[in-house]
C-alpha cells in the first residue's frame, strides 16, 4: 500500500524542520515575505520570489523548499494556480507532484530500483544524499557554496523504501546528523522562534 507521509515528512525534516512558513535562511529581514507563507496566494509567493531574485541566490520557500522556477513550471502545468493559496495542503500536492517528477509512479510500478529513484529526488531535494556512485552520501549539489547533504544514506532509502510498506522510515537507532541553522521562518511569532532557534545553536556550539 502506497503511503508518501513517511517520504514527505523525511524530506521536509531535513529541508525546512517540517515547517510550511520557512524561507531560505539567508534573506534578510526585511526582504522577508510580509505574511506567513500559508496566507498568501500561490501568486503572491512567485511575486516576493520574484523581487528578490536579483538580490540572493536562493528564494526557496516553504516546506519543500520550492525554488520560484520550480513553482511557476508547477503552475503552468496546472498543479496549482495563481490564486491558490500557498497553505498546507497546496505544498504538500506540489510536493506530490514533485516527486511524481522524479520517477514516483515507476518506483511504485517496479518499473526502477529504489536507488534510482533515491537519486532522482536527490536532485530535486539537496539536503537528500545520493545513494550510490562515486559521489555517495554527498549532496546531488555538493560543492555549489549553498547545499549539502544532512541525513545519511541509510535513514535516507529507508524512508524511500516505506513508500511502499518496504521497511519502516526511520530506524530507532538512527543518530541524529549535524545540521546548519534552519532557514528563517516569517511572521511575528515565526521571528520568535527564530531567536530562539539562534540561541540554541549558539549554547550547542
Amino acid at each position: 500500500m502506497t503511503n508518501l507521509n513517511p517520504l514527505l515528512n523525511f524530506i521536509a525534516k531535513y529541508e525546512s524542520r517540517g515547517s510550511y512558513n520557512i524561507v531560505w535562511g539567508g534573506i534578510k529581514k526585511q526582504h522577508r515575505p510580509p505574511y506567513l507563507l500559508t496566507t498568501m496566494t500561490v501568486g503572491d509567493v512567485l511575486n516576493w520570489q520574484d523581487s528578490i531574485d536579483r538580490i540572493y541566490m536562493s528564494e526557496a520557500s516553504g516546506r519543500y523548499q520550492i525554488m520560484e522556477d520550480t513553482l511557476r513550471e508547477l503552475v503552468s502545468q496546472g498543479h496549482a494556480s495563481k490564486s491558490d493559496l500557498f497553505n498546507e495542503r497546496t505544498q504538500d500536492k506540489l510536493a506530490i507532484a514533485l516527486l511524481k517528477r522524479r520517477g514516483l509512479d515507476s518506483y511504485l510500478s517496479g518499473k526502477i530500483t529504489a536507488e534510482k529513484f533515491a537519486n532522482f529526488i536527490a536532485r530535486e531535494w539537496a539536503s537528500m544524499p545520493l545513494v550510490d556512485g562515486p559521489n555517495k552520501g554527498r549532496s546531488y549539489y555538493a560543492g555549489d557554496g549553498l547545499n549539502k547533504s544532512h541525513t545519511s544514506v541509510v535513514d535516507f532509502m529507508a524512508a524511500v523504501r516505506a513508500v511502499r510498506g518496504d521497511q519502516p522510515a526511520v530506524r530507532p537507532d538512527a543518530p541524529e546528523v549535524a545540521m546548519d541553522a534552519p532557514a528563517a521562518p516569517v511572521g511575528v511569532l515565526a521571528e520568535i522562534l527564530a531567536s530562539i532557534s539562534a540561541l540554541f545553536f549558539l549554547k550547542k556550539g
